[in-house]
């Protein structure tokens, strides 16, 4: 018995839902990045990228395996239809904010790490040295990285449905 293939209708379904969960991380994340100030007037977006004790959990939501994973599933589900194209167009837009968003969260997140001396003037200790922000800059880039390899892949899945859909004639 041949395994139960999903309906067009159903795979786009299936799509959507995946490409509007990670819309939902990419978007939480930037909320708490930017707009999760709390009352301490030292919570700030440096502090907040790099994850130091206030609402620290932006580096948490965006660097994870569910806004990386889910766009490609979207993309590898998308049929070969017109609304597959649309999602695969929302599955590179979504690459591309996760990448801009990231790679910004880990500049911000390496700059706070990096300047020891402003920690140790506001904070009255460093929370985060050199070596600290290093590895944490290093792991940032293996998610980019993660979402770039995301990024060809759903490029890749539409030359792949180009390639595969008739042109139109026949062949003899």
């Amino acid at each position: 018995m041949a395994p139960m293939q999903l309906a067009s209708r159903h795979r786009t379904t299936v799509a959507v839902v995946l490409l509007a969960g990670a819309a939902v991380f990419i978007a939480v994340a930037l909320s708490q990045w930017l707009f999760g100030v709390g009352l301490d007037p030292r919570d700030d977006t440096l502090r907040r990228a790099a994850g130091i004790g206030f609402t620290d959990t932006a580096r948490d939501t965006l660097f994870s395996v569910v806004p990386v994973v889910l766009p490609a599933l979207a993309a590898f589900l998308a049929p070969d239809t017109r609304p597959g194209r649309v999602i695969g167009r929302l599955t590179r837009l979504l690459y591309v904010a996760y990448l801009v968003i990231g790679v910004l969260l880990a500049l911000s997140a390496a700059r706070y790490g990096f300047d020891d001396a402003r920690q140790l003037a506001e904070e009255g200790q460093v929370f985060i040295d050199t070596r600290a922000a290093v590895e944490r800059l290093l792991l940032d880039a293996v998610w980019l990285t993660l979402a770039g390899i995301g990024l060809v892949f759903a490029r890749w899945q539409r030359t792949r449905e180009r390639s595969s859909t008739p042109e139109g004639h026949d062949e003899d």
